[in-house]
């Protein structure tokens, strides 16, 4: 059947992560449901990521649904863009429309405009214009250029975004996770079943990002490490996909490929500890793993640029951060609950 002439094509950008194909997943499986024929979708940008975390064509083939009316492409051709008339056209983003793509197709099509769907990055996804400069500047951004891009992708999510396919949806002053989405994130569940008599903490790449000095963060780390000791629970690292694991040789580390909150491994554990990352919001929200939140004095300004929106996403789902000192008071009343 994958052979037909496509009744729906979409174009996917944006991809930078593994979890960015999962949201992605989510989507295509309900299109297809929605659709009468074959659906095509062109992924661009095969191989884009950040450090040793690039989404390759076997990533593709396997986070995306296995169906067989949907038919994956990985290597663009001039001909993908331009679509016949009879053909359903659809740009899906990560985070944000993908503005080149959009014009591309725009342009292509002789002004008809794709449908736009955007899902989400992670956390960033609930960031105004403020918060995506600073994250801009984190990768390296001179101020002014970084300012014209926040503002010029701001405006584009207001314009061009005719749906946002997110895992949460507000609810008065809290959150809800959309199930239909969560569903995706649990399908995808690999690994082994974890020890439970360890703590397993998700690091992030800060020394790389410029936030704190590698010395600085393995004190901390080792900070933590202590506090669990004295909670009686041992603490194991589960570190970025985008991180090299030689940066934690004096740390037992539970690697692997899969994002955190796809991982049994961590899914399952006792008690999950880290900063406001997507990764614990979701294991917390999406699979129920006891999170806590652990600062530091080189992340409070992160902390105090969230936006009103990411904090109350985070609070509805996760402790209030707590210093590194405190700790080990917050893992025991966490593990005595069970």
């Amino acid at each position: 059947m994958t052979d037909l002439a496509p009744a729906s094509r979409v174009v996917l950008t944006g991809v930078r992560s593994v979890t960015h194909l999962v949201y992605a997943a989510s989507w295509l499986r309900h299109h297809v449901e929605q659709v009468d024929g074959v659906v095509e979708v062109v992924v661009l940008d095969v191989g884009a990521g950040f450090g040793h975390a690039r989404v390759g064509e076997p990533e593709v083939r396997a986070y995306l649904p296995d169906d067989p009316r949907l038919r994956v492409e990985t290597v663009v051709r001039e001909d993908h863009w331009r679509v016949p008339r009879q053909v359903d056209l659809t740009l899906l983003s990560i985070g944000l429309p993908g503005t080149r793509a959009w014009t591309r197709l725009v342009l292509a099509g002789r002004g008809r405009r794709p449908r736009v769907v955007v899902v989400d990055e992670g956390i960033g996804s609930f960031g105004n214009l403020r918060s995506r400069r600073d994250a801009y500047l984190r990768q390296g951004g001179g101020a002014l250029r970084t300012l014209v891009r926040a503002g010029v992708v701001s405006a584009a999510g207001t314009v061009l975004t005719d749906l946002h396919w997110s895992l949460y949806e507000p609810q008065g002053s809290r959150w809800v996770v959309r199930e239909v989405v969560a569903a995706e994130f649990r399908r995808r569940l690999s690994g082994t079943a974890p020890s439970r008599a360890r703590a397993v903490y998700l690091t992030q790449p800060w020394p790389d990002l410029g936030v704190m000095s590698e010395a600085s963060y393995l004190d901390h780390l080792e900070a933590v490490r202590e506090q669990c000791a004295a909670a009686g629970i041992g603490l194991v690292l589960r570190p970025h996909p985008s991180e090299d694991l030689a940066r934690y040789g004096g740390f037992e580390v539970v690697p692997g490929v899969a994002p955190a909150e796809l991982a049994r491994e961590v899914v399952g554990s006792r008690v999950v500890i880290g900063s406001n990352s997507t990764a614990l919001l979701n294991l917390s929200a999406v699979h129920g793993t006891p999170g806590l939140r652990v600062t530091a004095p080189e992340l409070i300004p992160l902390e105090t640029a969230l936006t009103h929106r990411q904090r109350t996403l985070l609070d509805t789902f996760l402790p209030e951060p707590v210093p590194v000192q405190t700790l080990s008071e917050k893992v025991v009343a966490l593990l005595s609950r069970g």
